[in-house]
This record gives structure tokens, sequence and C-alpha cells, in this order.
């Protein structure tokens, strides 16, 4: 049976944000044993504490779309919905990602680094944006 081990330090791994009610890339500050580790969410900047799950026992995991402890829903993953925007949406021209460019909700983007993808959420100055792999938060509207 392979031992589970904590993510190097300065690494990126995928689990449940509590601030953000969703599945967030988190990057590993520092180890603080063997079995938890100090992470901080790329997304809201929040810091907690990640507990390796103990061996043999499954931890109870929480199913996307049920209440979390602290009373919130948690967030299905974003996998499903990109891939049923690229079939419905796929041939689409995106528009080419600018900081200066003012995107709306649903816009398919073109960025040079991420690739593909489209704005799930838009407020002034900010946009998050759906890309194949991950959810982005981006600047926009800057004049």
């Amino acid at each position: 049976m392979a031992q589970i081990t904590l993510p190097p330090v300065a690494k990126s791994f995928f689990t449940a944000c509590k601030k953000c009610g969703a599945d967030r890339y988190h990057t590993v500050l520092t180890h603080t044993s063997s079995t938890s580790a100090k992470i901080q969410c790329e997304v809201c900047k929040s810091n907690k504490t990640y507990t390796l799950p103990k061996a043999g026992s499954m931890a109870k995991k929480a199913v996307p779309g049920t209440k979390t402890k602290t009373g919130r829903v948690r967030k299905t993953s974003h996998a499903d919905d990109f891939q049923a925007l690229q079939t419905n949406r796929g041939t689409e021209k995106g528009i080419p990602f600018s900081i200066k460019t003012k995107f709306e909700v649903n816009q398919k983007i073109d960025h040079p680094t991420f690739g593909s993808g489209y704005v799930k959420t838009a407020q002034l100055d900010r946009i998050d944006v759906m890309f194949e792999g991950e959810v982005k938060t981006l600047m926009h509207n800057k004049v």
C-alpha cells in the first residue's frame, strides 16, 4: 500500500478551501510536522493547516453540492462545466485577453498563458475565468 506524503513546499495542490467554499489550488507554505502543513488558497489568500488523511480510514469527504461544517454549500468542480461550454460553444472565437478590455459573464477569452477560458463572474475590476485546468482570478477594465 502506497504511503501518502505531503506535497513539497512552494508547490500547489487541489483541495477544499473553507473560505471560498469550493475546491481550489493551495500553495504549501511550510511543513509543520510529517503529517501537516500550512497552506494558502491561491484565490482568496486565506491560510489554513492541512493534515494528511489517516491511513486505513476513509475520512468523510464532502460531496459536491452538500453543506460544509460552516453551513456553506460546497461548489462542484468546474471540469464538467468547462467541458459543457466547450461542447456547446467550442467553435466560437475567443476575445484576446487584455487587462484594458472589459469582459462580461459567459464570454469566451483567449489568454496567452492559460489558453481558452470562459468568464464565470465579473466585478468592476476583476473576473473569475474558468480555464480547462483551473479557475483564475484576473484583472480587467483597467484604463
